[in-house]
């Protein structure tokens, strides 16, 4: 097996937010939690959780926006929290980046055509080598060449989705980090701009992070699953062997969400508890007392944070 190209070691990362109320100072939330996760060349990881559960703040980790307090984030082989700003720059080119909201990357007042080549400038290329990558990436987008002219207003979510796609493999990205890309677009929408991934991904060679609080979004491109709860990695593997038999409750849950009874509810405390431990089903007496180990099963192809596999 090759090495990875992205690997997440012990990651643990926290904002810092005012204490609030009549009270003065700051205090830590932690946002990541001893996150591990391997990402191999030419596959897709997809992240599930709900929100608050790390997803966006893991994306924001890999990209440099949230600094961990601990672990490492290794693209290469190299561990890219610790580099230099400039040494960073140099490497992250090499990383692309797909925001929630396409607004966040596109300029309202550029024209589209502008606004995709804008990752281009502080290259140094030729006008016609710019135009030449223009072309390409609209047209593996499925860009109109009239759509160039035209600014994000007039553009509907689909189309302003696949422009904010096309700004991000423009560069030749190795890893395409891709933050609930389709989470404001109708279904069929969304099935379009999954396929236009899937089909990127095989023409480019590219390797996803894909993160979504979808399940569906992630099974139909993922060919791995890391389930993320309270800036926790609670089960991860095989996409196919997650979906046909979850081993941890919270995927069960996400997977038939229709089937819960009751509200459930998540701890996000301080502590390295289980987060779901007032309410799983599996919960033993330990649970309360000690965090969860994580757990290899399928000859090791999948990792599970819970207590009860350990007997």
């Amino acid at each position: 097996m090759s090495s990875p190209l992205l690997k997440i070691e012990n990651l643990h990362a926290f904002y810092t937010v005012p204490l609030g109320g009549l009270r003065y100072g700051y205090r830590k939330v932690w946002a990541l939690k001893g996150v591990n996760l391997d990402v191999f060349p030419g596959t897709t990881l997809g992240v599930v959780g709900g929100s608050g559960s790390g997803k966006t703040s893991l994306i924001r980790a890999i990209l440099g926006f949230l600094r961990p307090a601990k672990g490492r984030i290794l693209f290469r082989g190299m561990d890219i929290s610790k580099l230099d700003r400039r040494r960073r720059m140099e490497i992250v080119k090499e990383i692309g980046y797909v925001p929630q909201e396409p607004s966040q990357s596109i300029n309202p007042k550029m024209t589209i055509k502008d606004s995709i080549a804008e990752p281009l400038r502080p290259l140094g290329l030729s006008k016609e080598d710019i135009e030449k990558r223009i072309g390409v990436v609209m047209e593996m987008l499925d860009l109109d060449r009239s759509v160039g002219r035209m600014l994000a207003r007039e553009l509907s979510g689909g189309m302003l989705q696949r422009v904010a796609i096309a700004r991000a493999i423009i560069l030749k990205p190795r890893l395409l980090l891709l933050d609930e890309p389709t989470s404001f677009l109708d279904i069929s929408t969304q099935a379009q701009i999954l396929n236009i991934l899937r089909d990127l991904k095989e023409e480019l060679g590219l390797t996803y992070v894909l993160v979504s609080h979808d399940i569906d979004v992630v099974s139909y491109i993922s060919d791995r699953i890391a389930v993320m709860v309270s800036g926790k990695v609670v089960e991860e593997g095989v996409a196919e062997k997650i979906l046909r038999e979850p081993l941890h409750p919270y995927t069960s849950i996400l997977l038939n969400p229709e089937g819960v009874a009751r509200e459930i509810s998540i701890a996000n405390s301080e502590t390295d508890l289980c987060p779901i431990r007032s309410w799983c089903p599996l919960r033993m007496k330990k649970c309360s007392t000690e965090p969860p180990p994580a757990v290899k099963i399928d000859n090791e192809e999948r990792t599970v944070l819970c207590w009860h596999y350990t007997t």
